[in-house]
């Protein structure tokens, strides 16, 4: 009998087969599971009694409220959505949901190290103790006071609305030095358009649990705009409320050129040219305002700048009526601009202004500002549909009357550092609205500084990492004397560094949430820990307190607090003593229903009984505001021919710089070759910004985002075709800021000759769970500076892809 190759492949696929179809390696598989959970050394969850404990999620700026659950009282072993908390009802996001992988991870800084080689080398950190450590940081600034150079130091924090930016702030104002940073954010941009029209750089917020019908404009609604928790739980209202057949129910138009998680739920997807979005706005306000859509008695009692009008010179200056009539304005013109058909677009104006409490919401990332002048497109689109009111669609988010920082008495070597211009200011004297740029002190520390920086401090910020164009960043580290990270993890950025303070992690420390991105109510929340500090950390508001009594004189006395704990004691004593504000039991109706302009009657009874209502996880909470008495513009009024810029004379004759307009981004690089268009996008289920994805999440990934350690772009199919690629390929992308490998995605929802690439992939620090998985589209990103603001806006990129 033969028994050739094709009978031997025969038999060894029946057997494999025969195999699979019996119980039998089931049975196996079953009595290894077990056999395995005995034995001794294998990792299991501490047994003892469960307790749960509320707080406040800082991983993001939501102000979600959530609970721990507690083994013994010393193991946290799950976090979820607390159910009693007005802002998320119990909802959870991934990235909270997956938090506690923070608190334990190996990659944790668990005591202070110092480089002792290269900067960038990973072995060459030691560990010191603490005492050496924050010596050395008081010597070095100490010996820059001394030496008259207080301006030489600088700061870059990842907190854009706590009480540790505030610290922070105190510190650098009696320090002596201008250069204290935020890392960019979208709120940046939003609050220059609110002073531009309403003459308050505050946020603007957004009614959306009132809405019936929301025109987004790229924001990703359930995919992490404004508070993800908040939007969560809207998006199941509206869910319920339209299986229910019940009113009202918001109706989604989500404008983008991706179909993104929003768009695929939303009631109507418009794909258009990426970033085309503000030319949009322009072409439904031109239709409202031709056919006479607009709230013409809004417009004609509140807002200033909407017809021609005269400037204090005589001088007759363009309105926005006429702007918008122009042949530069044509509906003709908006289509070119968008890809959208006339047709589509009259549509979607008589939508929009019929509609009641419609409202337009716009901003693709929490991260970035915008253009200002884009901005103003879709603010102004808002003010047509006279939706900045009493009880409107928008206002302005109130403030937080938390108690008051102690007067800064700048010492003389204070005075003379805070008379230095700040190193992104240095050459801004063209930008009309100049703002503190990161981008601007980045890049003039890369090039030729007007002075150096000797000490930068970084805390709860990776800009190696997170900064779209971070090389600027890499850049500029080059040029500073000495770098301190205050940093819990060895990130990209803490790798730069010279010396790492680690602070302790989100769930280990007090910390405060000033502020819901997008509320209209004002908010204000105490994050406590939910256990001890696991290793050998402090707080980052301690060592700061802690250099700054050891400096002594008008230092010390800035930042009197003996600790962090005492000093947010502190501000919440002075909120209890406004008398203004309660605290939210246990409704989000409690919140959505409060009168505008009518505080709530305060429901504690000092700020210890405040203190310890919002440490035990509830939050504080007052009324909205009526937009129309907050205004402080120079008419007086809303302001769509924008006075705050014309009096910065702008090129002459160019009224439209002064009013909102759009303008294509000129991206750099050859179109021959770099004939594509590289497009970023954020996910929900990534994390992107200062904390890595931890690897519950990184696991949830479809094999379409990640494989194995290789990332996927999305392509349009006939994009593919024509480039010679197929679902799975390896490929080279490229843009001038560089290039990596990439497998590609064909994706329908993919506008043609358009890469969308996701953010939070392509780390080079952590662990084995998160490092050199995918690649970093920052490293591609183009950046480029808004004329009107300074701040460095990035969306897009050339870019050609070849196969591998």
């Amino acid at each position: 009998m033969m028994f050739g190759r094709r009978a031997f492949l025969q038999f060894a696929a029946g057997a494999v087969g025969g195999t699979l179809l019996s119980p039998l390696p089931w049975k196996l598989a079953d009595d290894s599971a077990i056999w395995s959970q005995n034995w001794s050394w294998r990792p299991s969850p501490e047994r003892g009694p469960i307790t749960k404990k509320a707080t406040i999620c800082t991983l993001c700026e939501g102000g979600c409220g959530i609970r721990a659950r507690l083994v013994n009282g010393n193991r946290a072993v799950l976090l979820e959505g607390n159910p009693e908390h007005p802002i998320n009802r119990g909802g959870i996001c991934p990235l909270a949901a997956s938090g506690l992988q923070f608190l334990y991870a190996p990659y944790r800084i668990t005591q202070p190290i110092k480089q002792t080689q290269k900067r960038g080398e990973a072995s060459g950190f030691k560990p010191i103790p603490w005492d050496e450590a924050m010596s050395e940081l008081l010597d070095k600034l100490v010996n820059l006071r001394t030496g008259g150079t207080p301006h030489a130091v600088a700061c870059i924090t990842g907190q854009g609305q706590g009480s540790m930016r505030d610290l922070w702030q105190q510190f650098f104002d009696a320090y002596g030095s201008p250069n204290f940073f935020q890392m960019p954010s979208h709120s940046d941009s939003l609050k220059l358009a609110a002073f531009l029209t309403l003459g308050k750089e505050e946020p603007l917020a957004f009614a959306l649990e009132k809405a019936s019908y929301i025109l987004s404009f790229g924001s990703d609604l359930i995919g992490g705009w404004g508070s993800p928790g908040r939007m969560l739980a809207l998006w199941g209202d509206w869910n319920a409320a339209q299986s229910e057949n019940k009113t009202p129910s918001a109706k989604i138009i989500q404008i983008e050129s991706r179909c993104s998680m929003s768009a695929a739920k939303a009631d109507r997807w418009i794909p258009i040219i990426p970033g085309s979005e503000a030319a949009l706005a322009l072409g439904i306000a031109h239709v409202m305002v031709k056919e006479n859509l607009y709230d013409t008695s809004y417009v004609a009692t509140n807002v200033f700048g909407f017809e021609d009008w005269t400037d204090s010179q005589g001088k007759a200056r363009q309105g926005f009526k006429s702007f918008l009539l122009a042949s530069e304005n044509s509906l003709e013109e908006a289509s070119r601009r968008t890809g959208l058909e006339p047709a589509k677009i009259v549509e979607l104006a008589k939508d929009f202004a019929t509609q009641p409490n419609a409202v337009a919401v716009w901003g693709k990332s929490r991260d970035l500002p915008e253009k200002v002048h884009h901005e103003l497109a879709f603010l102004a689109l808002n003010v047509l549909k006279g939706n900045l009111k009493s009880q409107g669609m928008i206002s302005l988010a109130p403030s937080v009357p938390l108690g008051p920082m102690p007067q800064v008495l700048a010492d003389e070597v204070a005075q003379q550092g805070l008379a230095r211009k700040s190193l992104d200011q240095v050459k801004a004297q063209d930008i009309p609205l100049s703002r503190k740029s990161l981008y601007g002190f980045l890049k003039n520390l890369s090039e030729a500084p007007s002075y150096p920086i000797e000490v930068l401090m970084i805390h709860e910020a990776n800009p190696a990492y997170s900064l779209p164009g971070n090389q600027v960043f890499q850049k500029a580290i080059q040029k500073v004397g000495w770098v301190v990270s205050f940093s819990s993890y060895m990130d990209e950025t803490s790798l730069q560094a010279d010396i790492i303070l680690p602070n302790h992690t989100a769930f280990e420390r007090y910390d405060d949430v000033i502020g819901v991105p997008g509320l209209p109510q004002a908010y204000y929340a105490v994050a406590a820990p939910i256990l001890p500090p696991q290793w050998n950390t402090r707080h980052s508001g301690d060592v700061l307190l802690q250099m700054s009594k050891n400096m002594g004189g008008s230092v010390a006395d800035a930042l009197p607090w003996k600790s962090y704990d005492a000093f947010l004691q502190d501000r919440v004593k002075g909120l209890a003593a406004s008398g203004r504000g309660a605290v939210a039991q246990t409704s989000a109706r409690q919140l959505q229903e409060t009168p505008e302009g009518a505080s709530p009657k305060a429901n504690y009874k000092d700020g210890a009984d405040l203190w310890k209502k919002l440490a035990s996880g509830q939050c504080w909470y007052d009324a909205p505001q009526n937009p129309l008495q907050l205004v402080q513009s120079p008419s007086g009024k809303i302001e769509l021919a924008f006075q705050s810029l014309q009096s910065k004379e702008l090129e002459a004759g160019k009224d439209e710089q002064c009013l909102p307009n759009f303008s294509s981004i000129a991206l750099s690089g050859n179109e021959k070759e770099y004939p594509l268009t590289l497009v970023s996008y954020q996910a929900l289920f990534l994390s992107h910004g200062y904390l890595p994805n931890p690897p519950f999440m990184t696991k949830t990934l479809w094999d379409f985002i990640l494989r194995n350690d290789d990332s996927f772009v999305e392509l349009h199919p006939e994009t593919a075709r024509s480039l010679g690629l197929d679902e799975g390929n390896r490929a080279v992308l490229k843009t001038p800021a560089g290039e990596c490998i990439v497998r590609v995605h064909l994706f329908p929802g993919a506008r043609l000759d358009v890469i969308y690439m996701p953010q939070g992939l392509g780390h080079k620090a952590y662990d084995q769970y998160i490092q050199s998985k995918g690649a970093n589209p920052n490293e591609l990103l183009e950046v480029q500076m808004d004329p009107v603001s300074g701040l460095g806006t990035a969306w897009a990129a050339r870019a050609q892809l070849r196969r591998a």
